[in-house]
Protein backbone atom coordinates (compact mmCIF):
# COMPACT_ATOMS: atom_id res chain seq x y z
CA UNK A 1 0.00 0.00 0.00
CA UNK A 2 1.18 3.48 -0.71
CA UNK A 3 1.46 6.27 1.82
CA UNK A 4 -1.51 8.12 0.30
CA UNK A 5 -3.83 5.18 0.75
CA UNK A 6 -2.65 4.73 4.35
CA UNK A 7 -3.29 8.43 5.01
CA UNK A 8 -6.74 8.19 3.43
CA UNK A 9 -7.58 5.12 5.53
CA UNK A 10 -6.41 6.92 8.68
CA UNK A 11 -8.62 9.93 7.88
CA UNK A 12 -11.62 7.70 7.19
CA UNK A 13 -11.03 5.76 10.43
CA UNK A 14 -10.81 9.01 12.41
CA UNK A 15 -14.05 10.31 10.88
CA UNK A 16 -15.86 7.05 11.63
CA UNK A 17 -14.64 7.20 15.24
CA UNK A 18 -15.83 10.80 15.65
CA UNK A 19 -19.23 10.02 14.14
CA UNK A 20 -19.57 6.92 16.32
CA UNK A 21 -18.86 8.90 19.50
CA UNK A 22 -21.18 11.75 18.45
CA UNK A 23 -24.03 9.36 17.65
CA UNK A 24 -23.58 7.61 20.98
CA UNK A 25 -23.68 10.91 22.82
CA UNK A 26 -26.85 12.04 21.05
CA UNK A 27 -28.64 8.72 21.47
CA UNK A 28 -27.65 8.39 25.14
CA UNK A 29 -29.79 11.35 26.21
CA UNK A 30 -33.41 10.46 27.04
CA UNK A 31 -36.12 12.48 25.31
CA UNK A 32 -37.29 15.57 27.13
CA UNK A 33 -40.44 15.43 29.19
CA UNK A 34 -43.48 17.29 27.85
CA UNK A 35 -44.39 20.45 29.69
CA UNK A 36 -47.22 20.20 32.26
CA UNK A 37 -49.37 22.47 30.06
CA UNK A 38 -49.39 19.83 27.34
CA UNK A 39 -50.61 17.13 29.73
CA UNK A 40 -54.02 18.70 30.33
CA UNK A 41 -57.03 17.45 28.39
CA UNK A 42 -58.60 20.88 28.02
CA UNK A 43 -56.06 22.15 25.51
CA UNK A 44 -57.69 24.27 22.83
CA UNK A 45 -56.71 25.36 19.39
CA UNK A 46 -55.66 29.02 19.15
CA UNK A 47 -58.41 29.53 16.56
CA UNK A 48 -61.00 28.42 19.10
CA UNK A 49 -59.90 30.93 21.73
CA UNK A 50 -62.37 33.68 22.52
CA UNK A 51 -61.11 37.25 22.21
CA UNK A 52 -60.81 39.14 25.49
CA UNK A 53 -63.86 41.18 26.40
CA UNK A 54 -63.04 44.81 27.02
CA UNK A 55 -64.69 46.55 29.90
CA UNK A 56 -67.37 49.08 29.16
CA UNK A 57 -66.40 52.73 29.67
CA UNK A 58 -69.77 53.25 31.40
CA UNK A 59 -69.03 50.98 34.40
Amino acid sequence: MTSTSVTALAIIAALILVLHIAAGTVLAHPPTNPSPDMLTDDATCPGEAKPPVSSSPFD
